[in-house]
């Protein structure tokens, strides 16, 4: 792990010139800020146990069956019947702490303090690189199944356990690599509820490659299958953050958020589409507005406010549906001029079947998620915020883990603790299996 010493901030000293120093760390907009905006946010408390039962922060309920039905009569004084009603149940949810910790020595700072001895003062520039590289980290577990798990290394995925140096003593290439932050400690775990292999550390996250690099060995055994969970995670189900593929999940049986699936059958099951190879085209989202009909019905307004998740293979499958579309309506326009006209576009589309698209390069690949976002929620317990150690102090000397005092260093980090829930896991869709074009 690269902590923060002063040959970390070398680079950036007075012999360097450029009046722009460039940043080779990927960012997108992230999933994490749309559900700041589009999610409804409920402040929360945290667990408590009564006894020797734990309950959870909040509860998020649902009406699960209806009641009263018809029948037919003479209206003649015969029995109106016996009648019935509805059946309401709920999710259980706690919120789940995070924290980014960022920690410099004093020399770093004092060789990059001031105009004549650095371009940048590092406190003020970690501040907000940490802040980002903390969403970014975040944004791994926004798509997850509530197990902590990041991503499950598929199969033909290239494992190098070892034998490598530096920044690259090992490596997995076909996962995917944006959801991982540099430095960041992962676990290794063979399955969901499992025992962990052991740990690793990241050191460098190259998306382009598909590709994670390690400045540690991997632990024995890793291999296709496993999954590569959050630091601290039991890797067991029902106790992480509950993401998409939680929540947009078209599992029958098991328990999610306390509730059991097979008591009402398929009433918390998402619809889903299993592509089997075949592309997102155009016409998809049609279908997919037919399964949200039959699942909720055609006059639920919450299907107005369904925004599409969408990593950027499908972006681009539909951008290429797009673009033939584009120009079989522009076959009449070579008329004047001397230059073809451009049809191509600078980014992604902004919609898909009329409804808002946010291009992620999180999501699983080959998935489409259509998400309904007035029933989903936040539950904070504490905003994604500066950690204030006491007495409003934000930043704190660094003890000697030998016991002798304190190190010539400091910290500070950022802290969240928060769940997300889905008050109507019926109404979504997702699609998987979607044809991935090569880009």
């Amino acid at each position: 792990m690269a902590l923060g010493v002063e040959a970390s901030v070398e680079a950036v000293e007075v012999e360097q010139f450029a009046a722009k120093i460039p940043s080779l760390i990927p960012k997108s907009n992230t999933f994490w800020s749309l559900a700041q905006d589009r999610f409804t946010k409920v402040p929360v408390s945290f667990q408590t146990i009564a006894g020797t039962t734990t309950r959870p922060s909040f509860r998020v309920p649902f009406r699960v069956q209806g009641g009263a039905f018809v029948s037919q009569g003479t209206g003649d004084g015969d029995s109106l019947g016996r009648g019935n009603q509805s059946v309401w149940g709920d999710f259980a949810l706690s919120p789940v702490w995070h924290y980014a910790v960022c920690e410099t020595t004093t020399l770093a700072q004092l060789a990059s303090t001031g105009k004549q001895r650095s371009r940048i003062a590092l406190k003020a520039e970690e501040l907000k690189n940490s802040l980002d590289s903390a969403m970014a980290g975040l944004e791994g577990i926004c798509y997850g199944d509530s197990s902590g798990a990041i991503t499950q290394i598929p199969a033909g995925a290239i494992i190098s356990l070892s034998g490598g140096t530096g920044n690259s003593v090992a490596y997995i290439t076909g996962v995917r690599a944006m959801a991982f932050t540099d430095n960041q400690i992962v676990q290794i775990f063979p399955s969901e509820g499992g025992t962990a292999r052991g740990s690793a550390t990241i050191s460098v996250n190259s998306p382009e490659t598909s590709t994670l690099f390690f400045s540690t060995v991997l632990p024995a055994n890793t291999t296709q299958g496993d999954y590569i969970m959050i630091a601290g995670s039991s890797g067991a189900l029902n106790q992480g953050v509950f993401g998409t593929t939680a929540w947009q999940n078209s599992a029958t049986t098991g328990i999610l958020a306390g509730y059991n699936r097979a008591t009402f059958p398929n009433r918390i099951t998402t619809p889903s589409v299993n592509l089997d190879g075949a592309p997102i085209v155009a016409s998809f989202s049609a279908r997919a507005e037919a399964l949200l009909g039959r699942a909720m019905g055609a006059d639920n307004k919450a299907k107005d406010s369904g925004i599409y998740i969408l990593p950027e293979g499908q972006a681009y499958a539909i951008a290429q549906t797009q673009y033939y579309s584009k120009q079989v309506n522009n076959s009449g326009e070579f008329k004047e001029g001397k230059e073809v006209p451009d049809v191509s576009k600078k980014y992604f589309q902004k919609t898909y079947g009329g409804r808002e698209s946010h291009v992620s390069y999180v999501q699983p690949v080959g998935r489409l998620d259509l998400l309904l976002t007035d029933n989903w929620n936040i539950g904070e317990l504490i905003p994604l915020q500066l950690h204030n150690y006491g007495n409003g102090q934000t930043t704190v000397p660094v003890p000697d883990p030998a016991g002798h005092g304190w190190l010539t260093s400091s910290q500070f980090a950022y802290v969240v603790s928060f769940n997300f829930a889905n008050s109507a896991p019926k109404q979504g869709l997702f699609a998987y299996g979607a044809a991935e074009p090569t880009i």
